[in-house]
């Protein structure tokens, strides 16, 4: 064989050599790539990143979140301050809001200390603090005022302690007082909140009750959001009832006093409410809107 034959040859097997080289590079870097995309164990360590372009995961019925979804939904409380047509945003939430959120959540979950007390005066209609006498509804729906007034005492750390664990937010003011519903007063003393009765409410009965249903779950790379949709139930006996055969009104706006006389024609508004991830892994309240 003369030189330049011999010189082809060795040109050639680099060649060969040099593509072989190349393509088992390509396919070692491609199967890596694969498996860290996919979250596969790869030489005793599992790799978690998100794949490029998968957004989502529906977890409505996932066993694997099932607490988490019931955990996060629980903090919503049914409060009707979740479910305003204009959408709701922690960051520019009204610090009464915040201070309700907190109190029914706590009243739930029974976060607080509670004292019975006598009038300040034999007949008298109320008690120390000017908290007004129980209410006390009897079987047929008719409503009277009891003998004692019910307090219950809430710790402020552990109110400030509580708002951080549902919202990503620090900034509640708990020095003032607030109502937490129509006929509930909430007044600062020392370091608790004194929460009790103040307007003497006999012959009012019944009440405007908010049902709740989770209809999907979503979750993203560091939210999860919970769809819903509700209805309420008004048995107030002060309100007249439109008798037009409907009991369940779909929940439309919490805009109007008068809102629950529109629900019916709302078309059963959908909400959607996102909850973010901290850097401690917990998921916390971000802000709700409107889906549909």
């Amino acid at each position: 064989m003369d030189k330049p034959s011999v010189k082809k040859g060795v040109k050639k097997r680099k060649y060969i050599i040099f593509f072989l080289l190349f393509f088992v590079i390509g396919a070692v870097g491609g199967a890596f790539g694969t498996y860290k995309a996919l979250g596969l164990k790869l030489g005793g360590k599992e790799e978690t990143e998100v794949v490029e372009g998968v957004l989502e995961e529906d977890i409505t019925k996932s066993s694997e979140y099932a607490n988490l979804i019931s955990q996060l939904y629980g903090y919503l409380v049914n409060d009707n301050i979740f479910y305003s047509s204009n959408g709701v945003d922690i960051s520019n939430m009204a610090n009464e809001d915040k201070l309700r959120i907190v109190y029914e959540y706590m009243e739930q979950n029974k976060m607080y200390e509670e004292e019975v007390s006598s009038p300040v005066y034999y007949g008298a209609l109320t008690c120390a603090n000017n908290f007004s006498l129980d209410l006390i509804i009897s079987s047929d729906g008719t409503s009277s005022n009891g003998n004692s007034c019910t307090i219950h005492k809430f710790n402020i750390e552990e109110m400030i302690d509580t708002y951080k664990k549902l919202f990503l937010d620090e900034n509640i003011d708990t020095t003032v007082s607030f109502n937490p519903s129509n006929y509930k007063m909430c007044n600062v003393i020392d370091s608790l909140y004194y929460c009790g009765n103040t307007i003497n409410v006999s012959g009012i009965s019944g009440v405007l009750t908010s049902k709740f249903e989770i209809i999907k779950v979503i979750k993203n790379q560091d939210t999860i959001v919970i769809y819903d949709k509700g209805y309420l139930v008004d048995t107030r006996s002060n309100v007249v009832n439109p008798n037009d055969g409907y009991d369940n009104y779909y929940l439309h706006s919490s805009d109007s006093n008068m809102y629950y006389y529109e629900l019916k024609s709302a078309d059963n508004l959908i909400f959607a409410h996102t909850f973010k991830i901290g850097e401690d892994g917990t998921y916390r309240y971000l802000k709700t809107v409107v889906a549909q």
